[in-house]
């Protein structure tokens, strides 16, 4: 089954897609919601890569130093480096209305999950880039745990599988993620790596396991490379044909009769299904 999907933005972001062409993806890790990617918020301190690592050794990669460098910097370079759009399988409730309301204002894109997935590999083209469409899971606890989402990525082989888990407290929203992976730029982290792991021989001549991991974390600070990080938290991209995805256009269900004559007219020079003004609120 083609699961239909939903996107709410605002008059920016609409206009930006549809006059201009240019479609809009955030970093993640940006996010006021400091649960996205929980994993991610523990590496950047001496105490907090140094506890990351020692989850690594107890639950991913027992013993087997080199490999828990690898992940590091792939999850180091994944923290900076991906994007992500969010959709709902919801067509729509009062709560998506509310949550996105952008006074009144917000627009409501509607496409499909294999349009919008096919459509994106088209604007991320070559081996750099990698894209991914999935679901999200409503199952991290209150006091989400690193140890919890260790292990789901562990389950699951990905690096970016933190991105898609979420609180119980979203749970209305129904998500489906979109994720796009930059590696680019990631040989710098591969020689990062690289350099730690040339060390990993002399570490381990420490006295105790808690030593090794200890000057291991140390390493591996020393060896990363801080300018790598990007300058924005959003990318722009040339959005291709969007008609080849957008199956169709909703303004809000409080939006006066002015703004929804704006949108209207948009839809009908880009040749947009135009899917009118909610009613969600209306009596029927």
């Amino acid at each position: 089954m083609n699961t239909k999907l939903y996107r709410y933005i605002g008059l920016e972001d609409f206009v930006n897609l549809m006059v201009n062409n240019k479609d809009r993806f955030v970093r993640p890790a940006s996010w006021e919601d400091k649960y996205e990617g929980y994993l991610f918020s523990y590496m950047e301190t001496k105490e907090d890569v140094k506890l990351l690592v020692k989850k690594m050794n107890d639950y991913l990669c027992q013993g087997n130093y080199s490999a828990i460098v690898n992940n590091y910097f792939k999850m180091w370079h994944s923290k900076w480096h991906t994007y992500a759009q969010c959709w709902s399988k919801y067509a729509e409730t009062d709560a998506m209305w509310r949550c996105y309301s952008y006074g009144n204002r917000a627009i409501r894109i509607r496409t499909d999950k294999t349009k919008l997935l096919e459509h994106t590999k088209t604007i991320f083209k070559g081996d750099q880039f990698k894209v991914y469409l999935e679901k999200v899971s409503y199952d991290l606890k209150d006091k989400a745990t690193i140890d919890q989402q260790i292990n789901q990525m562990k389950e699951s082989k990905m690096i970016n599988e933190a991105y898609f888990h979420k609180r119980t407290a979203f749970k209305h929203e129904g998500e489906y993620r979109l994720i796009v992976a930059d590696n680019s730029t990631f040989s710098v982290e591969g020689f990062s790596a690289e350099m730690t792991k040339s060390k990993i021989e002399e570490i381990k001549k420490s006295n105790t396991k808690d030593d090794t991991i200890d000057k291991l974390s140390k390493e591996i600070i020393e060896s990363r490379r801080e300018w790598n990080k990007p300058e924005e938290d959003v990318i722009i991209e040339d959005a291709g044909n969007i008609s080849e995805y957008i199956d169709g256009i909703m303004v809000h269900p409080l939006a006066p009769d002015w703004y929804v004559n704006i949108i209207r007219d948009i839809c009908l020079m880009k040749n947009i299904k135009f899917d009118g003004k909610s009613q969600i609120y209306d009596l029927k």
